[in-house]
């Protein structure tokens, strides 16, 4: 069986998405290149999988065309949290939006650059 290893999101300003992840859900630095400013990417981690940053069109998530590749990426990432008033609050300070669908035991917020974030305690 296969296991997920990373996901990656690209983005025009990887440095301030990963600041994003980093403040509401503790995730950490792995690396960041150039390691002054992170702007072409910043790889970020929750212990178990990386999550990779990577700059819109940079040698790492070049532009595949105009096609459906050109937009197509991830849809939504989904954290398990501890506490989830904790996580909303937390998430809601850093200026997110809860989104449609969202329910009291699966809250679902828009994340910086319109990727949605949902949460849940465990228990999926």
């Amino acid at each position: 069986m296969a296991r997920i290893k990373h996901i990656a999101l690209h983005t025009e300003d990887p440095a301030k998405t990963a600041a994003f992840y980093k403040e509401v859900f503790g995730l950490q630095e792995l690396n960041r290149k150039p390691e002054d400013t992170g702007a072409d990417g910043v790889w970020l981690s929750d212990g178990y999988i990386y999550f990779a940053i990577l700059k819109f069109g940079g040698d790492q998530a070049p532009n595949l065309g105009d096609g459906p590749t050109a937009v197509a990426g991830v849809h939504h990432i989904g954290f398990y949290v501890d506490d989830l008033d904790e996580a909303c609050a937390t998430i809601e300070a850093a200026n997110s939006t809860e989104c449609p669908g969202s329910s009291d035991a699966n809250r679902k917020y828009m994340g910086p650059d319109g990727l949605m974030i949902d949460m849940r305690v465990r228990g999926w």
